[in-house]
């Protein structure tokens, strides 16, 4: 999806950073077994955080083996093996996935469309696996994507309604990753206050693009730009009142993170919480991300 939630490495152990890297690679290789090879390219860290919350909310087997990747043939890497641990997480994402694919076939430019459309017909299979574990969920999201899209329709929609039913998605995602009914509560209002994080992150991080290539954006509507190239006083405009927004939200979902019974990972989800996301935001904040994100991609 976007991969806006990801862990700050410099502040994290060595060991702590290769389980991390490790539930990503056991993920990445468990959706391909379930959902078939290009399933794989389409998953981010948002997914690798989803899977280390629901072990660390619940009991399973797992362990770790040296695998080689795809990415990096040469040299093995440590990946995670476990006993259904992974199950949810890779439902979850092929589910999401899925009908993000079908808003980008509507509502992309050429290359979104041509990805899209290039794309779906090899997640068909996979996606009706995984909505027949979770039809509910999948009917939930489809039924938020429409929301979206009409809502994303509206000219005169305030800033937190464009965010509302991105925010219920992940609730309803993150409900999932428990039983207890407590529990499943304070899941969901952290799953909220992520989706409406993730969905405020990439508003500015596409603000400029978007505004250069008339694409639908939030930003966009709530401050009247009307320009194509966006002035530097106008970004700045639109990117404190992010910050602001961000602090918000970022408090409430803190708040509801801290009740969370956690018996695995947590050094791991705390550094997630704590310090990737808001590192994450405050490159998206300088205009560093995307470049960032490009050089590490062309140095691997």
């Amino acid at each position: 999806m976007f991969g806006y939630v990801r862990a700050f490495k410099p502040q994290m152990k060595v060991c702590e950073y290769e389980i991390y890297k490790a539930v990503y690679c056991g993920l990445c290789k468990k959706m391909g077994k379930e959902f078939g090879f290009f399933s794989r390219m389409t998953l981010s860290y948002d997914f690798t955080f989803l899977a280390l919350m629901n072990m660390a909310l619940n009991s399973f087997m797992i362990s770790y083996n040296e695998e080689r990747c795809i990415a990096h043939p040469q040299k093995k890497s440590m990946c995670l093996k476990a006993d259904h641990a992974l199950d949810y997480s890779a439902d979850a994402a092929i589910i999401l996935i899925w009908h993000k694919l079908h808003d980008d076939l509507a509502d992309k430019g050429a290359k979104g469309k041509i990805a899209a459309f290039c794309i779906l017909p090899f997640l068909k299979k996979g996606y009706k696996k995984a909505k027949g574990r979770y039809n509910a969920l999948a009917n939930d999201i489809e039924s938020l994507m429409k929301e979206q899209k009409l809502v994303e329709k509206e000219t005169d929609s305030s800033f937190d309604m464009y965010c509302e039913p991105s925010s219920k998605m992940m609730e309803e995602i993150a409900s999932y990753l428990s039983d207890d009914i407590d529990q499943k509560k304070i899941l969901g209002k952290f799953g909220y206050y992520i989706g409406r994080y993730i969905y405020i992150c990439d508003a500015l991080d596409d603000l400029r693009n978007d505004c250069k290539k008339g694409n639908f954006n939030p930003l966009k509507i709530k401050f009247k730009f009307e320009k194509k190239e966006l002035a530097d006083e106008e970004f700045q405009k639109a990117r404190d009142y992010c910050l602001e927004s961000i602090n918000l939200t970022m408090a409430e979902l803190a708040e509801n993170y801290v009740k969370l019974d956690q018996k695995h990972f947590k050094p791991i989800n705390d550094n997630i919480v704590y310090l990737g996301m808001k590192n994450t935001f405050n490159l998206i904040y300088n205009e560093r991300y995307n470049k960032k994100e490009k050089n590490k991609h062309n140095n691997k």
